[in-house]
């Protein structure tokens, strides 16, 4: 490893606010780098851009948080990274940064020990922190067993996972991982995580495993999250064609995504054509889709149903009955799922825009009553109730 010298002005440029959370040095990359030889520590980095909500919250709510400050205080120097920053779009290649926030743990070299993608409670951050700080579980720990030849099971496990959440590469080890076993040793609660969070192809073997045998894999953990790893993945692959505007190969995707899967490929088909619809000029006709969509599909999504309903209440557009009729279901749905004074006051807003005016002042009424006094300052029914 090349040394590093340590200059007196690059220990006083290196400095850091202290507060409570972590404290974060004003300098530089390489004097944080620096400060962590002499110190013995490695350098935690967080990459961020000045318009990311994730990065912001990160900052505002969990780096301040006193248990994370005396945690990664004691054991890293810590420094943050503007990634469109002249000092940071060098760095977004290096460590191969796409997504923010991005966190980073890196070596007295600069070589990454740990990564972490998104934002996180307090609780969550801890735990990816002591691995990072862990000399013997960290990425890049691992990440020079497994080099060195270790491919036992349970290694291969934890090494997957670890690697996935940080997004490495993880061909190699997946593949060395499923050599040791047999497919139907794939079907426990381990391994489904493994398979959904490496697998990004409706090709891979693991994808076509799972189809397989979904009904065995539901046993094992919620329906709702893999029918969301089934549907991600096509839709990943749909969208991807539906951009390049051939209308031959959208068919043809769109005939192998029902042929391996009828049911889930009708769905993701559905919701390709209502999102193409949502950027269309023809409103009337978005609506119409996401009211079909939203009543086959979606039925059991509070917030979803409420919006698309209020959408449909406050269209500009001439809406036919039949359309009507589809967003007070959904509205009153919302309000089977959760009754709060925000569903009323849209079914209320819904029966208004229907002509039923007499049903709507009493949904807004409820609202009304429901409403704090903060909450009722943008209410559309204490608007609808003055002017009635």
């Amino acid at each position: 490893m090349r040394k590093i010298i340590l200059s007196l002005v690059a220990i006083m440029a290196y400095t850091a606010v202290f507060a409570q959370g972590i404290e974060f040095g004003h300098g530089t990359l390489q004097e944080a780098l620096a400060k962590a030889k002499k110190e013995n520590k490695i350098v935690f980095m967080d990459c961020y851009t000045t318009w990311c909500g994730p990065c912001k919250y990160l900052a505002k709510n969990v780096f301040t948080q006193k248990e994370v400050g005396d945690f990664f205080n004691k054991n890293f120097v810590n420094v943050k990274m503007d990634m469109e920053s002249e000092a940071g779009k060098p760095l977004m290649g290096k460590y191969n940064v796409s997504a923010f926030p991005t966190l980073l743990w890196l070596d007295s070299d600069g070589n990454i020990q740990h990564k972490s993608l998104g934002a996180s409670d307090a609780e969550a951050l801890l735990l990816t922190a002591k691995t990072a700080a862990d000399p013997e579980n960290s990425w890049g720990a691992l990440n020079k067993k497994f080099e060195a030849g270790e491919r036992s099971a349970a290694f291969l496990q934890n090494f997957i996972l670890i690697s996935s959440q940080g997004e490495f590469d993880t061909k190699a080890a997946t593949e060395a991982y499923y050599a040791l076993k047999k497919p139907e040793e794939l079907i426990n609660a381990t391994d489904l995580k493994i398979i959904t969070s490496t697998v990004k192809s409706t090709a891979d073997s693991k994808f076509r495993f799972v189809l397989k045998n979904k009904a065995k894999f539901y046993a094992l953990s919620e329906k709702a999250q893999i029918d969301q790893f089934i549907e991600q993945i096509m839709m990943e692959e749909l969208m991807k064609v539906t951009r390049e505007e051939d209308k031959a190969a959208i068919a043809a995707k769109e005939a192998e995504l029902i042929s391996l899967d009828k049911e889930v490929g009708v769905k993701v088909i559905a919701t390709a054509e209502v999102n193409a619809l949502y950027r269309s000029p023809e409103r009337v006709k978005f609506f119409e889709a996401l009211a079909n969509y939203a009543i086959k599909y979606d039925f059991d999504n509070m917030e979803g149903l409420n919006k698309y309903a209020w959408w449909i209440a406050q269209a500009e557009e001439e809406i036919s009955k039949d359309l009507m009729d589809k967003a007070i279901i959904m509205a009153k749905r919302s309000i089977e799922l959760n009754t709060n004074f925000a569903n009323i006051d849209t079914y209320a807003c819904v029966l208004n825009k229907a002509g039923r005016i007499k049903e709507a002042k009493v949904q807004a009424k409820k609202s009304i009553e429901l409403a704090t006094e903060e909450q009722k300052k943008d209410l559309w029914s204490v608007k609808f109730m003055e002017g009635n």
